[in-house]
């Protein structure tokens, strides 16, 4: 097999034979491409690794916080947490469900009316 066969069997996408001109012609092309995409990817990667290495940065700051914040030696000047606050009294649930009872009575009755 010579260096010439391999050029024989290029198609395009019609179906017609490419010459060897033409054919190295589209590799250069995909070659090009290639380099594109290939630099594209490495700016992408170097992004990515400058975001990773801020991440990572603000991750330590956000730790040595909580060491802070957790450590027993510094806990008396932190404010005791806040206990959660019962916004409605245990009435209010009785109430509303004895309101609401009373409404469904009232519409069931107005539907067997009609």
């Amino acid at each position: 097999m010579s260096g010439d066969d391999r050029w024989d069997d290029a198609f395009e996408d019609g179906g017609t034979t490419l010459g060897p001109e033409e054919a190295l012609k589209r590799e250069i092309e995909k070659v090009k491409a290639l380099k594109v995409e290939r630099l594209q990817l490495r700016d992408q990667i170097e992004k990515l690794q400058q975001q990773n290495a801020r991440l990572a940065a603000r991750h330590r700051e956000l730790e040595e916080q909580h060491t802070l914040h957790s450590d027993p030696s510094t806990r008396h000047f932190l404010p005791p947490p806040l206990k959660p606050r019962v916004v409605f009294p245990a009435q209010w649930g009785i109430f509303l469900l004895l309101f609401n009872l009373g409404a469904l009575a009232l519409l069931i009755y107005l539907i067997s009316n009609n």
